[in-house]
């Protein structure tokens, strides 16, 4: 269910991407890119790691899944609203960095975080509760509406109504969330007070990691949207939105792995924890092997004839990031293991090592080679991350990365069983 989520955010995303860049051109698409990036970092930046929490606690049956929903909405409520006006305020102190997106525009933009913060809150709870449909569908949902709203407002209203779609479509979709929870979830046993602190005292190592990742994922377009064109960072932002496909399964992979280790391990079955944790490696590296290839031949044949020759220079830079974005779908991997074994400190201390010199590499290598530096960093960046993940895995479950890599038969004989399932069940 997962995955199929994913893929259909990624299809409904990719038709998104095509169009608007068409509908838009390198500039205005670059400036939508800013965006984008702006709401993500935010959201990332205000969990506080809530939804860690949230997964870990409620995924361990030690906090009741309506308790822990009104703690977060209130959450998200606040620090979502504090998140936006912090946004705001970095487009009155650094202007040049938003590519030509004026104050109301990115207001509008951050007006969503609220939003999307409830949203995953939501759907941390119901995948916790092992209501795996619910969670996936609300993903699966927004990236639908975004679709149906982005396309016709970018037509008829250009940048102004691509940038209003997504907070739109955040909106929208978390009041429905909101609704389903407050219906279908039981009533809770008891208030559970402090479990909100706990789950932040919890969370908040991993969440320090994230936020500092996100940095590392996003800056690069707000320093090359500082020092090159609108349409640099438009042709840059599309090379990063292809290469990102190749996290999509990887990503689908981690997100029920991390709950389901975390409930193995409280359970004290290390057989079926062994075995979850070596299969998940075996399946990523064949899912990322599988996905580079394609994506090399996607980038080479498809770019131009979808997206138009003003587009070409995003091939190498698309070539360029292939490495380090399959390096981080396996690094996606080993951390909800690691996470999921309550040590999330190693995902900050990750963080804390990789930030400081990826903003280092994007502070020389863009403002001299641009875009170009711009790929090359985050590709290094991606590379080091991975490393340090081996590095953490190694160290939490005593167990080398690199021989628990190799598929063997069985890994196959799991994908045709799981398609042999999907047929009988369609």
């Amino acid at each position: 269910m997962s995955a199929a989520s994913r893929i259909w955010v990624t299809l409904t995303g990719g038709i998104a991407t095509i169009v608007l860049a068409r509908v838009l051109g390198p500039h205005d698409w670059g400036a939508y890119s800013i965006a984008v990036s702006l709401a993500a970092i935010l959201v990332a930046a205000t969990t506080l790691g809530v939804d860690q929490g949230i997964a870990y606690f409620v995924g361990a049956r030690k906090w009741d899944p309506r308790a822990a929903l009104g703690s977060a909405l209130r959450m998200a409520a606040v620090a979502g609203t504090i998140g936006a006006f912090l946004g705001l305020a970095a487009r009155l102190v650094v202007p040049s960095a938003f590519a030509g997106l004026p104050v109301w525009l990115v207001a509008v933009a951050v007006a969503g975080v609220p939003f999307s913060l409830a949203l995953a809150y939501a759907s941390s709870i119901a995948l916790a509760s092992d209501r795996y449909e619910v969670s996936m569908a609300m993903p699966a949902v927004q990236a639908g509406l975004l679709l149906a709203v982005s396309v016709p407002a970018a037509v008829l209203f250009g940048r102004t109504g691509a940038v209003v779609a997504p907070t739109l479509a955040a909106m929208v979709t978390s009041i429905g969330a909101i609704a389903w929870a407050r219906r279908r979830l039981p009533q809770a046993r008891s208030t559970q007070e402090g479990q909100l602190r706990r789950a932040i005292s919890f969370g908040i190592k991993g969440y320090g990691a994230n936020a500092l990742q996100l940095v590392n994922y996003q800056l690069d377009l707000f320093i090359l949207a500082g020092v090159a064109s609108a349409a640099a960072v438009g042709q840059y932002a599309l090379a990063v939105s292809a290469t990102t496909l190749l996290m999509v399964l990887p990503r689908s992979l981690s997100a029920v792995l991390y709950p389901r280790v975390a409930r193995l391990s409280a359970s004290g079955d290390e057989g079926a924890r062994q075995m979850v944790e070596t299969k998940s490696l075996r399946h990523v590296s064949l899912i990322v092997v599988v996905t580079s290839l394609g994506m090399v031949a996607a980038l080479e044949l498809l770019v131009v004839p979808v997206f138009g020759a003003d587009y070409r220079p995003a091939i190498n830079l698309g070539l360029i990031l292939v490495p380090g974005a399959a390096a981080i779908g396996v690094s996606t991997v080993l951390a909800a293991t690691v996470v999921g074994r309550g040590k999330p400190m190693y995902s900050l201390y990750g963080a804390f090592i990789t930030t400081p010199l990826t903003v280092g590499m994007y502070a020389v290598m863009i403002p001299w080679l641009h875009a170009t530096g711009a790929a090359l960093a985050s590709t290094l960046s991606y590379l080091g991350t991975f490393l340090l993940s081996c590095i953490f895995y190694r160290r939490v479950t005593e167990r080398s990365v690199f021989p628990l890599l190799v598929p063997t038969r069985s890994e196959l004989a799991d994908l045709s069983a799981v398609a042999r399932r999907a047929s009988r069940r369609a």
